[in-house]
């Protein structure tokens, strides 16, 4: 394992504190499997809690625009809410004239009105509902103002979703949309997909395990292990809820990273575990376990520990990103991180030094256990002789495996940014069939209405003047064929002007139409008119992708500062930093490029059954880029590191590369196995930013363990040969550190 960095190299002959940590978890393992039982029943009876919190993705960035035109309409028109929500009334039998169908709108219009949150609805049958009538008076829809924040919207959606459940009638179809129904919807949906994914990632992670460690019990103890760490992340997300909130994309992409590189920690630790249960033969079973388990967290699980410490600060790099969608993520993937480590730090050792011997109970045939030896010649196993040969045409495969990385990288080029909501995925539930109905008989964009508050300088009156331009301003609004029609509020000397765009509000012309109507609020104010600001949903997500992209230049500069400066502290180098940045970014920007060919231009789409919708999500390459950062870090420091160790025993750079090839192939490529299997099982969702999260991580991993560690790394470590170790080589020997 990596002993260049847990102290048994350093000539001090002390063993490192994970070695003592290891002794007193297995001296009080019962009291420790105690309180994980005791967290476990806890976090359990939270995860209702958390459910039943979760929001709708937030995209508010303070200071913009956006955040401003909701201000002002959150101060100056109470009556238009803080959401708007959609009605939607359709029948086969009956026409919008009829008396049923007035009845059953009337009805349901009554009954929404009542609830405390409604602060306004404007019905079909009032003298400005005409444009609320389809063309063939099949359909009809109610526009409802709540008010309140993401949780209490949220929870007055669920309300009214259960008021229609019970007065949908035979005659009429009533349904609810809007972006906290769809929310809400979402919720469901993305669980759903949560679940199914987990069903195929989990049994191949489980097949893979059992063939690693080469035994069920082995197997089975790193996913349970796993489970429970997510378990207590949920538990503690559930806590936290009470002063923040969460939506299910950041609870989803959490379950999905916890479970690769928990499942991946825990096949260290009890992976070295059993190959010290196998080498330290005493009588005693209790001093030869409890010493398995001090000498696997010595080694093991330092590793994994700086592991999650390198995952959790390429993280906290997103933190200057100031959108609380990305934010979300980086904080909610960091604690999940800490939990599953938590997990492997103390249930784990505490389960193996209570299962001792046993952990190889039900064990595969000899021929299919790992291999015993940990020294001795390498020149006899299939991954010494594959290093043996890459290092013999070391400039072949560099040439090779960089030119694949960068031909993949090359649609990173042409990325868009943008929001799908996840409407596609809705069909089944009742907001999805509601944005049905509007794209078919109505304007798209009634999902969510643009909002534009005009006011005089500083949030003052609009004077007679500015009156008159703004009403000349909507009318040059109404004139964009991206508009189906408006609506107009006055109040206090200030106009709302309410835009129902005839495209979908998630698309590439919302986006346009709203840099459109920007361009033209820039051009009224300079023209001594109203200050024009110009928000809501789509709006949000304009705001938030200029913020994103502002800030992604920072964000990889801080990550790749790190990691140079990180490894370069560990591995005593300069040339092996330098290298190691160089092909995280040739690893990162391939897995974005594929995401931008499939996802973007539409490749495989029929095969992986999604419909194009033209660009990326917004918040996906900075927090893949971190994330990715984060997991390559484990792997670079697990081979270099064994590198490292035979340089300075052999000072022969060859021997070091076949070396390390050797006792780090198998569980590398282990552990790329169970997270690629893990993350590409979110490919089957039906929500589509799922699937891309899926994709991009399952094809970073890929690329990171298959392309670089077992192609580029031992290429480039022959090519520099004992260069790599600058400074910490001196006339060909290796520096003691």
């Amino acid at each position: 394992m990596l002993d260049t960095i847990t102290g048994d190299d350093r000539g001090t002959g002390s063993p490192p504190f994970g070695y003592y940590w290891g002794r007193r978890v297995a001296r009080y393992r019962w009291f420790v499997v105690g309180v994980w039982a005791l967290i476990s029943i806890g976090s359990a009876l939270l995860y209702p809690v958390l459910q039943n919190s979760l929001v709708g993705v937030d995209f508010s960035v303070p200071g913009t625009e956006s955040s401003r035109s909701d201000e002002l309409v959150t101060r100056h028109f109470q009556s238009f809410g803080s959401e708007q929500l959609v009605l939607t009334f359709t029948s086969a039998v009956v026409t919008v004239d009829g008396e049923s169908f007035r009845s059953a709108v009337e009805s349901v219009v009554a009954a929404v009105r009542a609830d405390d949150q409604v602060v306004g609805v404007i019905a079909p049958y009032q003298p400005l509902g005409s444009q609320l009538i389809s063309a063939d008076k099949t359909a009809a829809v109610a526009l409802v103002g709540i008010s309140g924040g993401p949780r209490e919207r949220v929870e007055v959606s669920e309300r009214l979703q259960r008021l229609l459940a019970d007065r949908v009638t035979g005659e009429v179809t009533v349904a609810l949309t809007g972006y906290s129904p769809m929310t809400v919807d979402l919720t469901t949906v993305e669980s759903e997909d949560a679940t199914r994914a987990e069903s195929i990632g989990l049994p191949i992670a489980l097949a893979v395990l059992i063939l690693a460690l080469g035994g069920l019990v082995a197997g089975f103890v790193p996913l349970v292990a796993t489970g429970l760490g997510l378990l207590a992340a949920f538990g503690l997300f559930a806590l936290m809820s009470n002063l923040m909130s969460f939506d299910a994309l950041v609870t989803t992409v959490s379950s999905m990273i916890g479970l690769g590189l928990g499942i991946d920690y825990s096949l260290f630790v009890v992976s070295r575990f059993r190959e010290e249960l196998r080498k330290f033969d005493v009588e005693s079973r209790r001093e030869r376990v409890d010493h398995a388990v001090a000498v696997a967290m010595g080694t093991a699980g330092h590793t994994i520990a700086i592991s999650g410490l390198v995952v959790m600060i390429a993280l906290g790099a997103l933190t200057i990103v100031d959108v609380p969608a990305v934010r979300s993520i980086s904080l909610v993937v960091a604690v999940t991180v800490v939990c599953v480590l938590l997990v492997a730090w103390t249930l784990l050792p505490a389960v193996l030094a209570i299962l001792g011997p046993r952990v190889n109970f039900l064990a595969l045939p000899v021929r299919f256990q790992p291999s015993e030896s940990t020294t001795g010649p390498a020149a006899t196993s299939w991954w010494s002789r594959w290093a043996s040969h890459v290092t013999a045409r070391a400039w072949r495969y560099t040439a090779l495996a960089t030119l694949l990385l960068v031909l993949c990288a090359i649609p990173l080029g042409s990325i868009r940014y943008g929001v799908d909501i996840g409407a596609g995925a809705l069909a089944e539930q009742s907001s999805g069939r509601a944005n049905k109905i509007l794209t078919e008989k109505f304007a798209p964009g009634t999902i969510s209405p643009i909002t534009i508050v005009l006011t005089g300088p500083h949030d003052s009156p609009l004077t007679e003047t500015q009156l008159l331009q703004a009403a000349h301003f909507a009318d040059q609004v109404r004139s964009d064929p991206r508009v189906a029609y408006t609506q107009t509020q006055q109040k206090d000397g200030r106009r709302l002007l309410v835009v129902i765009a005839s495209v979908p509000i998630d698309s590439n012309a919302a986006n346009e139409l709203i840099g459109s109507l920007r361009d033209s609020a820039t051009q009224l104010a300079a023209n001594q008119g109203p200050e024009a600001a110009v928000g809501a949903t789509t709006a949000l997500v304009v705001d938030a992708s200029a913020e994103i992209s502002a800030k992604m230049p920072w964000v990889i500069a801080m990550i790749l500062g790190f990691s140079f400066v990180y490894l370069a502290v560990v591995l005593h180098s300069i040339v092996i930093p330098a290298k190691a940045v160089l092909m995280n970014l040739l690893v990162t920007g391939a897995a974005l490029g594929l995401t931008v060919a499939v996802f973007q231009w539409g490749w495989a789409s029929d095969l992986l059954g999604f419909h194009s919708t033209g660009f990326i999500q917004v918040y996906l390459p900075v927090t893949v880029f971190a994330v990715v950062f984060g997991l390559s870090m484990d792997y670079e420091v697990f081979l270099i590191g064994r590198m490292r160790e035979e340089f300075r025993r052999t000072s022969n750079n060859d021997t070091a590369i076949v070396d390390g090839i050797e006792h780090t192939a198998r569980p590398i490529t282990a552990a790329a196995a169970i997270m690629i299997a893990v993350f590409a099982s979110f490919i089957t969702a039906d929500v589509l930013e799922l699937k891309q999260f899926g994709f991009a991580l399952a094809v970073a991993v890929f690329f990171d363990a298959i392309v670089v560690r077992m192609m580029l790394v031992p290429a480039m470590m022959k090519l520099f040969g004992a260069r790599n170790w600058w400074p910490g080589t001196r006339s060909g020997k290796a520096a003691v550190p």
